[in-house]
């Protein structure tokens, strides 16, 4: 039996990827195929690329370790001076952040730069800016894919591959299991776009107007897809108060995807059991 699997993004809630990964793990089965949208693709890739979920939480680990010298860490720390340090800063029209160091740190730990060198078939998907339209990568070199991939638009710079501008690949397809139905028996989509904030009375800043309104437009492309075209199993994990960049909260995201972790394997091994 085949089974793909589509990690979707979502910022930090992203790191509940890693526990569903934990519920393939735990009932033994393998992917056939992976894709994955901005932190999905990052995720995607770590899991095509081998590694265990057990492995990824080491390497996020890391990241968010408060004593490591960690973007993330400085990201929500509030120290904007060492946040830009670690993130390339530049003052320039395209965006705030080069993430060259973040992709230093993901050819270190992954392992490798070829899609071809992937355990298991890869689909990563940017946004063409200038095109609007969806580009997906399977093949051929593959960071720069994975950068252009979670290039939020106005904070990161956009990746030029091949003449294109590319940026997040959110802002198109922000849930590609369409990219694995004829591809297998059995496709697995993960959403981990936000939820309705509980504590919703509170004026926004800024910062969040804008990613939130980001957010807000994922979830519309996910729910006007889902009318025409349904995974096989499709999971949301309920996570709340946890924004773009709140890496550090990854106990209670853990501890909040936990139920849609135990949801994956129920209705998995039930629809495994039924064909």
């Amino acid at each position: 039996m085949k089974v793909g699997i589509a990690f979707g993004a979502g910022g930090a809630r992203g790191i509940a990827h890693l526990l569903m990964i934990e519920a393939l793990d735990e009932l033994g089965i393998k992917p056939t195929i992976i894709s994955g949208s901005s932190i999905g693709a990052v995720v995607g890739a770590f899991y095509a690329a081998g590694f265990s979920s057990k492995e990824m939480k080491e390497i996020l680990d890391q990241l968010i370790n408060p004593k490591s010298d960690s973007v993330f860490t400085f990201l929500l720390k509030s120290d904007i001076v060492k946040m830009f340090t670690m993130f390339d800063p530049q003052f320039i029209k395209s965006g705030f952040i080069k993430g060259e160091k973040f992709q230093k740190f993901m050819e270190a730990n992954l392992k490798v730069s070829r899609f071809e060198e992937l355990k298991k078939p890869l689909k990563i998907v940017a946004t063409d800016y200038w095109k609007k339209e969806e580009v997906v990568f399977d093949k051929g070199e593959l960071l720069n894919p994975i950068k252009a991939s979670y290039s939020l638009p106005g904070l990161f710079t956009p990746v030029k591959i091949k003449n294109r501008i590319l940026i997040d690949g959110g802002a198109v397809n922000p849930l590609p299991y369409d990219l694995l139905k004829d591809k297998c028996d059995i496709t697995i989509a993960i959403d981990v776009t936000a939820l309705i904030n509980k504590n919703g009375d509170e004026l926004p800043t800024t910062f969040d107007s804008v990613f939130t309104t980001y957010q807000t437009m994922q979830n519309s492309i996910i729910k006007e897809r889902l009318k025409f075209l349904k995974p096989d199993i499709y999971i949301r994990p309920e996570i709340y108060d946890v924004r773009v960049f709140d890496f550090l909260k990854a106990d209670s995201i853990f501890k909040q995807a936990q139920p849609a972790k135990e949801e994956l394997k129920r209705k998995l091994d039930k629809l495994l059991n039924k064909k």
